[in-house]
């Protein structure tokens, strides 16, 4: 289980990120955050992914502690950030240091087949269009077998049918082996294409909104009248939660 009990970040130019943000995932959940700039979605993933550190609270993965990066935790960017200079293989490979050899390449080839891209392992990220780099991330945040997968808008960069691909595949992928899944993204047909659960998080600083249950069966259809019906009221939330928060700061 994924537990966030009242994180705050507060920036040392004063800028206060989160406020009291309490969450438990699941094992096995998968979870949208959607809000306006400046909520501290981002923030969020990396004080989950130990890249910063809460002003307060803690984050507990299966009852550990996160204070610093751990492999439990997978994180994927909104850009691919392959490094150029090692093979596709080597990028999905580079947290696998230390691992045996025979280990790490079957790992490797697991990881990409995963993402339908085994055959690609020779070849550099120069060679790799934008739908296919992002394919490669995922595969290297899935070598390490996380139990927490985390996104940060990682398809907003993409054209929409590479993006839609992509959001089905990702749903496929989580499917096949559960991780705890936590998506940050302003999509909201991703986030519902995607998630069991949707966080609607208010601005400045970033705390919950409002929740939302999407009982859907997997796949979902973009064009059913009950997900165009969500859709809508997921919208209405966010469009509320953001006016709101105009009317407190005026």
């Amino acid at each position: 289980m994924l537990e966030l009990r009242h994180l705050s970040k507060v920036y040392p130019n004063g800028t206060a990120a989160l406020q009291d943000f309490t969450l438990n995932v699941a094992n096995g959940e998968a979870v949208a955050i959607i809000g306006g700039s400046g909520c501290g979605k981002s923030t969020l993933l990396r004080l989950i992914a130990g890249l910063e550190q809460p002003t307060k609270g803690d984050v507990l993965v299966d009852g550990e502690r996160i204070t610093q990066p751990h492999p439990a935790v997978g994180l994927v960017f909104q850009e691919p950030r392959l490094l150029p200079w090692l093979t596709v293989g080597d990028n999905v490979g580079f947290g696998l240091e230390g691992v045996p050899a025979a280990e790490r390449q079957r790992r490797i080839h697991d990881a990409l087949e995963s993402v339908g891209l085994a055959e690609q392992a020779g070849k550099w990220p120069r060679e790799m269009s934008g739908g296919m780099a992002q394919r490669v991330a995922l595969a290297r945040a899935l070598v390490t077998g996380p139990s927490v997968l985390l996104l940060d808008e990682p398809f907003s960069a993409l054209d929409a049918l590479t993006r839609a691909s992509l959001q089905d595949h990702l749903v496929r992928l989580w499917q096949d082996s559960r991780p705890t899944l936590l998506l940050v993204t302003h999509d909201i047909e991703e986030a519902l294409v995607i998630a069991n659960r949707v966080i609607v998080v208010r601005p400045r600083p970033g705390r919950i909104d409002a929740v939302f249950d999407v009982s859907l069966p997997h796949p979902r259809d973009r064009d059913a009248e009950d997900f165009e019906s969500l859709k809508h009221e997921l919208r209405g939330a966010l469009d509320r939660s953001l006016r709101d928060q105009n009317r407190a700061a005026g």
